[in-house]
């Protein structure tokens, strides 16, 4: 699931605009730092409380770069763009639609153009790298000059692990690991091209590897409580490149109320941006046994685990 974000734009006075500013535009605004008068915004949780944008204005097959990587964060209580390095940027009234695209957090973002994004990824337990929509907005559409939807989605996968076990008796399992037999894309560039000849933009999707390893995925203790007969799932998430070549055969071990056990299992499941894939194992026989892949979209309003940069209401998010 995607999620989207609100970058403020609002009218400004015609006193306020001066050199090559147009009076009667619109500013390109993220932040109620220019004017005391614009609501107020909020980052919904999981959501970074930070980003980088590039927007461009097309006038016939002409392009001119509007925001070229701007940096925009949540300061307080709204979005805020403007530094002594970043001006307010207006609305053309005379382009005839206009392209944008961002990626979050700040930092892994190595470069970002109306042609291409390319991201950062590294596995880890703490959250994914966003990538937004590619988005235009054309003149005469209700949009233009009004409040631009950003939507975000994982660059990340994420992987987890969940255990059924029929016990008469509470059971500890601890130790858990998963081990690739052959090394894994663990760090890579993640590079997206865009495609703006169609009303709905596309984005094409190429890796980069960086830095492979075999080493084991660590998840936290699960308790299986007696007579549960459902999956229960260790709070652990590695969030990981996504990546098509991924090993298909891994060892699962584990210690079950302090007896050793290990198992092999394929997996058949090429890691996708935006996945969230739990593996479910049965310990009812003497090995681990891969009973089932629980593969979706990472659902936005489970993903607490990322760090919000700010508060979030209801009210005041459009999904």
């Amino acid at each position: 699931m995607t999620i989207t974000l609100l970058l403020l734009l609002s009218c400004n006075k015609a006193d306020d605009i001066s050199g090559e500013k147009i009076p009667g535009n619109t500013p390109i605004l993220y932040s109620a730092e220019a004017s005391s008068s614009f609501s107020r915004a909020y980052i919904p949780t999981g959501m970074y409380g930070e980003f980088k944008v590039y927007a461009a204005a097309e006038i016939g097959d002409t392009q001119e770069p509007v925001m070229e990587g701007y940096e925009v964060k949540f300061v307080t209580d709204s979005w805020s763009y403007v530094t002594d390095t970043q001006e307010l940027m207006y609305w053309d009234n005379k382009a005839d639609r206009y392209l944008f695209t961002a990626g979050a957090p700040i930092e892994p973002v190595k470069s970002i153009s109306a042609n291409a994004m390319t991201l950062h990824l590294k596995n880890n337990l703490t959250g994914s790298v966003m990538a937004g929509e590619p988005l235009i907005i054309e003149k005469g559409t209700p949009e233009f000059g009004k409040i631009v939807n950003l939507r975000f989605g994982y660059a990340h996968c994420r992987v987890c692990v969940a255990f059924v076990k029929n016990a008469e008796s509470d059971v500890k399992i601890t130790n858990i690991k998963l081990t690739p037999d052959a090394a894994i894309t663990t760090e890579a560039d993640l590079t997206y091209t865009y495609g703006w000849s169609t009303s709905k933009p596309t984005a094409t999707i190429q890796l980069t590897d960086k830095t492979t390893s075999s080493d084991s995925f660590s998840f936290s203790d699960v308790t299986i409580a007696a007579g549960t007969g459902d999956a229960v799932l260790s709070e652990t998430r590695y969030y990981c490149v996504p990546d098509a070549t991924n090993t298909t055969r891994w060892t699962v071990s584990l210690k079950c109320d302090d007896e050793q056990k290990s198992g092999t299992f394929v997996n058949e499941y090429e890691w996708e941006s935006g996945k969230n894939y739990i593996y479910i194992f049965s310990l009812d026989e003497k090995k681990p046994k891969l009973i089932y892949v629980l593969s979706g979209e990472m659902s936005y309003f489970d993903c607490n685990d990322i760090v919000p940069g700010g508060e979030f209401s209801g009210s005041n998010m459009t999904e």
